[in-house]
């Protein structure tokens, strides 16, 4: 019984780390940034940290486990664009006023894109968590400003692009040997591609390492999130996220709590907890050939 548990512990663990390690990497980036302006995200980091995650998944592929089909990796290829490159849209279009709140109540929405998009029997069910996610943080947060095309046109394609990444790599068809590094090399080549872009016109610079590393870390775990729990559980990061870096802030900052904030924490907090929950689409979402 006890070599029974052992087992069982540990494949809960295999399945979880990512999860784990992607909510403290992610609630604490902002810290670093702070601490660290070098370590800001950009295109470049974002298109560097990629393929250098690429690389490092396909030295590490495992060989009998190195086959491929044409539709798998395009899956991946594109999947992997839309769901790393959907958070990061704003830069990619240039959009210079989309504020951290703006930011957060958009993909507080892909939960509801993933309900839509993905394999999900009672979509209808699936789309509340999502929504009460949205509520929660506009609750807490200032509420965006509208005005700017650009800015409008990109909060409006981040859920859209990051939510329909996460149900196209999470399909039938996609191919999980190269899951996660052909995710990885499709981003890295739009953020290339945005890069290359932003250089032509003289308004890129070259990422720092701390950023390359930490954008890398951050795209590798995402997508082995995706691949061990499924799209629904992996979504609930955008939720998860945003409530731990407002207790961050409260722990920090010590504001006055208002019924306003009890409110909208707490309905993250059950917006976390229901997309949490076993999925029916788990069995589908097959592991990932990467490295332990």
């Amino acid at each position: 019984m006890a070599i029974l548990a052992g087992h069982e512990t540990r494949r809960v663990w295999m399945r979880w780390w990512p999860m784990i390690l992607l909510l403290l990497a992610g609630a604490s980036r902002w810290m670093l940034s702070g601490a660290r302006p070098e370590a800001e995200s950009s295109v470049g980091s974002q298109a560097a940290g990629c393929l250098w995650a690429a690389l490092v998944c396909v030295a590490l592929v495992r060989p009998r486990a190195a086959k491929w089909s044409v539709e798998g990796w395009w899956r991946a290829v594109t999947g992997g664009a839309l769901l790393l490159c959907g958070p990061a849209v704003g830069q990619l279009l240039r959009a210079k006023q989309i504020e951290p709140s703006a930011w957060m109540i958009a993909l507080a929405l892909t939960p509801v894109v993933v309900a839509l998009a993905g394999r999900v029997d009672s979509a209808i069910g699936r789309i509340w968590p999502g929504l009460a996610a949205v509520a929660g943080v506009m609750l807490v947060l200032a509420q965006p400003s509208l005005g700017d095309a650009r800015s409008d046109v990109a909060l409006c394609l981040m859920p859209v692009l990051t939510g329909c990444g996460a149900a196209l790599l999470s399909s039938e068809g996609a191919e999980s040997s190269w899951r996660v590094p052909g995710a990885l090399a499709g981003a890295a080549l739009v953020f290339g591609l945005g890069w290359g872009i932003a250089w032509h016109v003289g308004d890129a610079e070259l990422p720092s390492l701390l950023a390359t590393a930490c954008d890398g870390v951050l795209a590798l775990l995402s997508l082995l999130v995706l691949v061990r729990l499924g799209a629904v559980r992996w979504s609930a990061q955008f939720a998860l996220l945003p409530l731990l870096v407002l207790v961050q802030g409260i722990w920090i900052l010590r504001p006055p709590l208002t019924l306003r904030w009890g409110v909208g924490l707490l309905l993250l907090a059950v917006a976390s907890l229901f997309l949490l929950l076993p999925q029916v689409e788990d069995a589908e979402a097959g592991p990932a050939v990467v490295p332990r």
